[in-house]
């Protein structure tokens, strides 16, 4: 019943300065990722509402080029605004009975084959993706077809010894259906406040 997101989503995406350029200018469109390891399965990934997430990827990704498939040699951010539409959204428990089944649907499969599930190891989290792209084919078959997954991911170091709460905290968006995508735009960086006259 309330599996639609009312609002609209800011999500950032890092990447090069020329691919962000050519997006915003309408050239080309961001394709879905569709690597096994990708831990929100198929679509296309935004930092929800964290510029400085997205960019601090988009320079790691320049340091390290097997972070990603694409070359960046200038870090650049878009930003883009998602209507989420019919949200598989994680951060509400309700849906933890979907994940659950599609798990519980994927272990029997491959108890029955003789094989082991794949396993999520540091930042590969190719069991995360067989399991949601499994809920995403149990919903289709029930006639339920979700455009966004939407969880939050906990990443870095304890802010503080014994806490909760990580450097690198995020919600991620991954957008199944790019039609929810309405427009890219170059975000404005903030600046220093200053006294209006």
């Amino acid at each position: 019943m309330y599996s639609s997101l009312s609002q609209f989503i800011l999500g950032f995406h890092g990447c090069d300065r020329e691919t962000g350029e050519a997006l915003i200018n309408g050239h080309i469109r961001l394709l879905p990722s569709i690597n096994p390891y990708d831990w929100l399965g198929t679509g296309i990934y935004f930092w929800e509402n964290s510029y400085a997430r997205a960019m601090s990827w988009a320079q790691e990704c320049a340091k390290n080029l097997r972070l990603t498939k694409g070359k960046i040699l200038e870090p650049f951010v878009i930003g883009a605004i998602i209507a989420p539409g019919k949200c598989l959204n994680l951060t509400d428990p309700n849906y933890a009975s979907i994940i659950s089944e599609a798990y519980s649907i994927l272990k029997k499969s491959y108890e029955t084959i003789g094989q082991e599930l794949p396993i999520n190891q540091g930042k590969s989290k190719k069991l995360d993706c067989l399991v949601i792209n499994t809920a995403i084919k149990n919903s289709r078959e029930k006639n339920i077809e979700y455009d966004t997954v939407r969880c939050a991911y906990i990443e870095g170091e304890p802010i503080y010894p014994g806490g909760s709460f990580y450097t690198q905290s995020h919600i991620q968006v991954c957008v199944r259906n790019p039609n929810c995508i309405k427009g890219y735009f170059n975000p404005l960086v903030a600046v220093p406040d200053f006294d209006i006259p």
